[in-house]
């Protein structure tokens, strides 16, 4: 089985206003995942340390992150990351940002599990509702044809920011792949809106879902963390 984690940190700011990435990395290790899919990881403030920045998150030498800035500045960088106890077989990043919007991507990582290799698809879109159509749009565009010229399995997450409860955004996104339910995980002290979101590939048999809310995670970022696992096909 393989566990994944879903989780966009805020920067590493809590709700109680400390920024501690060390607490968020000791976090995820004791989680047990495998994985770990970042959205709004910040390195920027010149008063830390990049490198001390991923050493915390990382826990050490628990992970291994693999990152994919939307923002470069001369202190650091700000965007989406990946955490992985696995070898990266390869890693792209697909510009999806929109004229005059905050810069967004989707980053892709291919994973060498015990099984057979795993896509990672990682992304946060914008707050605004055309900008994430477009976005939509660009994310079902490459996932489409990626589907086509490799065959492994592949599991999509992220912050989605769409905030409408009947939304239609995601149709294309589910005649190519299954969303899983997970209800609502922003803000994460009382959980209204379905921001985070996950999809898999057919091949991948998803054993368990969810969020997870208790009063550490209502406390370490405004959004609450979603864990998967999953089993994969053998190769």
């Amino acid at each position: 089985m393989c566990r994944i984690v879903t989780y966009n940190i805020h920067s590493g700011v809590g709700r109680d206003k400390m920024h501690d990435y060390k607490r968020i990395g000791q976090f995820l290790a004791n989680s047990g995942a495998d994985v770990v899919l970042l959205q709004e990881m910040d390195t920027r403030p010149p008063e830390r340390d990049t490198a001390q920045d991923v050493k915390d998150i990382c826990a050490g030498n628990t992970f291994k992150l693999i990152p994919s800035p939307a923002i470069r500045e001369s202190d650091g960088w700000y965007g989406n990351a990946i955490l992985t106890r696995f070898d990266v077989l390869e890693h792209d990043t697909i510009d999806v940002s929109q004229t005059g919007r905050q810069p967004r991507n989707v980053q892709i990582v291919e994973l060498k599990t015990e099984k057979t290799p795993l896509t990672v698809v990682n992304t946060h879109k914008g707050l605004k509702k055309l900008e994430r159509r477009s976005q939509f749009s660009l994310l079902h565009e490459h996932l489409s044809r990626r589907l086509k010229e490799k065959q492994t399995p592949l599991f999509l997450a992220g912050d989605f920011n769409e905030w409408q409860f009947f939304s239609k955004a995601f149709k294309a996104l589910n005649d190519l792949l299954l969303q899983q339910k997970i209800g609502a995980t922003f803000p994460s002290n009382f959980p209204v809106f379905s921001l985070d979101r996950v999809w898999v590939t057919e091949d991948i048999k998803v054993k368990s879902c969810r969020k997870l809310k208790n009063e550490k995670t209502k406390v370490l970022s405004d959004h609450l963390p979603v864990l998967v696992d999953i089993v994969l096909p053998e190769a």
